[in-house]
């Protein structure tokens, strides 16, 4: 504890704030559900007292905040290092969907995260804080566009942007829908009730398949 207590220099204070983040990513991972993380014991199991938590965070969600920047610029690094371009016209832009949907589907983290932004991360944050999360969305959003632009560039890149913010409203519906409740999964194993199960995966593809299909394309 007293370690901690003693950070003062900035890259101890860096080192801090990565380690508390690296426990609420490892709660999160055990299992724990998004609304339960507690600041309590985060700073529990991060062996450090509450009171010292909120020099790095000012609340349990700016934590939370900070995993959803962390884990959409993880996401975002690992697509362009992995992408291919295929080819040419809807080639080209069904496979890049394809893909973004498979690797938002294997970080579940993510997606998770993403799902609790409205309900749950975004409740108790400062109106500063909210603020520069939304404009420093927008600069994700026209970033991520960019790229998409450069991947399949029969759709421009405002039109790409408007797709990811579709996207993140997707993610939190869907996930929460493919992410039932034990009491609600277990009423979907009923045959007559088949059409509500979902696959999160192939549910995701799917629909930005059609979302991409439905964007104006170049001339």
């Amino acid at each position: 504890m007293d370690d901690f207590l003693r950070a003062r220099k900035p890259e101890q204070k860096e080192e801090r704030r990565a380690h508390l983040l690296a426990t609420a990513r490892a709660m999160l991972g055990a299992g724990c559900d998004v609304a339960d993380v507690s600041l309590s014991e985060i700073a529990r199991r991060a062996g450090m007292a509450k009171s010292n938590v909120y020099r790095y965070f000012e609340t349990r969600e700016a934590l939370l905040l900070a995993l959803v920047w962390d884990e959409w610029a993880a996401w975002y690094g690992a697509l362009i290092a992995a992408y291919r371009k295929p080819g040419r016209g809807h080639r080209a832009l069904d496979a890049l969907m394809k893909q973004v949907a498979q690797s938002l589907a294997a970080r579940p983290l993510l997606c998770a995260l993403t799902a609790a932004l409205p309900s749950v991360v975004e409740r108790n944050l400062s109106d500063a804080t909210v603020f520069d999360f939304k404009v420093r969305s927008l600069e994700f959003f026209g970033e991520t566009a960019q790229f998409f632009e450069r991947c399949a560039p029969e759709v421009a890149a405002e039109s790409y942007a408007a797709l990811i913010h579709d996207t993140v409203a997707l993610l939190a519906g869907l996930h929460a829908f493919s992410h039932p409740a034990p009491n609600v999964a277990r009423v979907l194993k009923s045959p007559e009730l088949k059409l509500f199960r979902r696959d999160f995966a192939s549910d995701l593809e799917r629909m930005l398949l059609a979302l991409a299909h439905a964007l104006p394309k170049r001339v």
